[in-house]
């Protein structure tokens, strides 16, 4: 009979000793050879180990979302069909529970609030809330009680950028988006110009035009000079190639309706696309100024997104009775500012003399009697991020035509467009990427965003509109709220499905977290409950280098299995120093008809799926009786 002593270091308290000899997987070597007689048998004696209070996170607890935009109780008839925006998906530690498999990823409290800040960072799409390729404006700390220090809960506080830069001419340059990426042109302090008979089309890649009242100018007199020259001067989102077969592609959404006529967009047999645009377009022999915004229609079968004209003149706009002869352009108009103001785009003509004149808005219009299609939608989440686009016509005989990009306005924290990077912060990127643009059709066939859709109400007597939200007196977004969302909702729809996490982050009963406290810029949001920091599984100790046998059924396999560490220890504790002793020892036969010469203990604490428990901190002693077997 033989009673065998296991522990994973010599001292108590030497954390460098620790490192070395891991608490829940360790080596104690002989001095001497330890002989084993014949058909012998093992079982645990008894365990001590030290199981932290951590989070043990797998498939089952670590989904959230979040959403930024207006709460579902903050919209007409609570309905998310109103929001211009919908919840993102999030994973604690950026998925890696999900990619794992079935392994627990075990994180102390500490550790925690890093991995939720990994998912949450890759969830904050907003541009108002980006501040770098992997980072954002949203914080996630541990907090504790003041007095007595204990853990209560999370505190993620989420902070919308204010600060902009203008990015000048001198520094401008263009990326082709031409069908096939095939026209010809040079650039040169963001003046294009055409040295193509098919002109150019061209997308100024490096930032989009920031949402705090963020403006982008562009100078078309050059062109427009020129007579009989189509040109085309706007906003939009950065769109992958789209196969469009017999071996071209261009650059749209993958699902733009092609069936439906733009007529006015159409240079030498392309489509020139923007989600917001001005253009010149003869129209009944007259140079006409036009405007277009992508949206969806009811057209036929129509199942995507066009570009639908908003009628811009009329008795609702007191600058412009009816379509403007940009031809003949008696106002002597050279230039258009795009201004972004949270999802609200306004339009402006500069005159020569520097005279500005409001071309397209929604509130002006709107207020002035403009109806459906004549003023101009919200921006949707899908267009969050919109980057200029110019195009223009070819031919030379009156010479080049030329478009300029004068200036824009981005955040001074969001990050230059890199192609290999951009998606992880700009949803509709994420989306082209992880084929999941379904959510952003989604949003973009909603009836505020259908230019058919005339008696569906967005409040009273909206007539099919919504009214786009603007920007607070802090320059943040208006009567938007940084959601926490835990758990399944209806409200909030499919992207809650996987939100598993009310538990674990502390919202037991309160799964749709909206802020604490709020300014105009920054948000609080707090755990409601204290999430219950235990390892609430049972633990294993398998003795690697034995002869005996057990079975894991749950893994269909053979297993080196010698004893069971319930949740409970002997006095009932689930965290902290815990004592294990069998009241009744089961053994194992070690097999050995012949005498088992060992110079080692090969000792695992692991879990049911025999994966390595990292929870355990510490001094671990185990130990084992082994007698002849009767």
């Amino acid at each position: 009979m033989s009673l065998v002593v296991t522990s994973n270091i010599a001292t108590e308290d030497d954390p460098s000793f620790s490192n070395v000899f891991k608490p829940f997987s360790y080596q104690n070597r002989l001095l001497n050879t330890m002989r084993i007689p014949p058909m012998s048998e093992i079982a645990l004696q008894s365990a001590k180990i030290n199981k932290n209070g951590l989070f043990i996170l797998d498939r089952s607890n670590s989904g959230f979302a979040h959403y930024f935009g207006v709460p579902i109780e903050d919209l007409h008839n609570d309905d998310i069909e109103n929001s211009t925006t919908q919840p993102f998906r999030a994973v604690i530690g950026a998925g890696e529970a999900f990619r794992s498999g079935d392994k627990k990823n075990e994180v102390n409290v500490e550790d925690m609030s890093t991995e939720i800040n990994k998912g949450i960072n890759e969830a904050s799409f907003h541009p108002s809330l980006i501040t770098g390729s992997s980072t954002t404006g949203v914080a996630v700390t541990a907090e504790y009680d003041g007095t007595t220090a204990s853990f209560e809960g999370f505190k993620f506080v989420a902070t919308q950028q204010t600060a902009k830069t203008t990015k000048v001419a001198a520094s401008v340059v263009f990326t082709d988006i031409s069908k096939n990426e095939s026209y010809n042109f040079t650039q040169a302090a963001g003046e294009v110009s055409t040295t193509d008979t098919r002109g150019f089309y061209v997308q100024n890649r490096e930032y989009p035009i920031s949402q705090n009242a963020g403006t982008c100018i562009m100078n078309f007199s050059d062109a427009n000079a020129i007579a009989s020259t189509p040109w085309v001067l706007g906003l939009s989102r950065i769109n992958k190639s789209r196969d469009i077969g017999a071996g071209d592609f261009d650059f749209l959404p993958n699902y733009f309706d092609d069936t439906v006529a733009s007529t006015g967009l159409i240079i030498q047999g392309q489509l020139r696309y923007a989600d917001i645009c001005i253009c010149r377009s003869t129209v009944g022999g007259v140079p006409t100024l036009r405007v277009f915004q992508s949206g969806s229609r009811n057209v036929g079968t129509s199942n995507g997104v066009c570009m639908n004209e908003v009628t811009y003149y009329g008795g609702h706009n007191v600058k412009f009775a009816t379509a403007y002869d940009i031809g003949t352009n008696a106002n002597s108009y050279r230039k258009v500012k795009f201004t972004l103001t949270n999802e609200e785009i306004k339009i402006d003509l500069i005159r020569e003399n520097g005279t500005i004149d409001l071309l397209c808005d929604y509130t002006t219009l709107r207020a002035a009697g403009a109806v459906k299609n004549q003023c101009l939608n919200p921006v949707n989440a899908a267009k969050w991020a919109l980057y200029p686009v110019m195009a223009a016509a070819g031919g030379f005989g009156s010479g080049a035509r030329k478009l300029t990009l004068e200036s824009i306005d981005h955040y001074t924290n969001y990050p230059t467009y890199d192609s290999s990077k951009y998606f992880n912060y700009d949803w509709w990127g994420w989306s082209q990427t992880y084929n999941e643009t379904v959510f952003c059709k989604k949003i973009e066939m909603r009836d505020w965003n259908n230019f058919s859709q005339t008696t569906t109400n967005h409040g009273v007597g909206a007539t099919g509109l919504l009214a786009p939200k603007l920007l607070n007196g802090g320059g943040g977004m208006d009567g938007y709220s940084s959601i926490l969302i835990t758990a399944r909702s209806a409200d909030y729809g499919n992207s809650t499905n996987e939100c598993s996490t009310q538990f674990t982050l502390g919202y037991t009963g309160d799964p749709i977290s909206r802020p604490t406290t709020t300014s105009t810029t920054v948000s609080t949001n707090q755990s409601t409950s204290v999430p219950k920091l235990i390892s609430n599984i049972s633990l294993f100790v398998r003795l690697n280098n034995f002869t005996q046998n057990s079975v894991n059924a749950r893994q269909g396999t053979n297993s080196k299995i010698v004893a069971h560490l319930p949740r409970f220890d002997n006095s009932g504790n689930e965290t902290g120093g815990l004592y294990f002793e069998p009241h009744e020892k089961t053994y194992l036969a070690l097999n050995n008809t012949e005498e088992i010469l060992i110079n080692s203990f090969d000792i695992d604490i692991v879990y049911d799926n025999e994966t390595l428990c990292s929870a355990l901190t510490g001094k671990t002693i185990v130990c084992f009786h082994i007698r002849k077997e009767r």
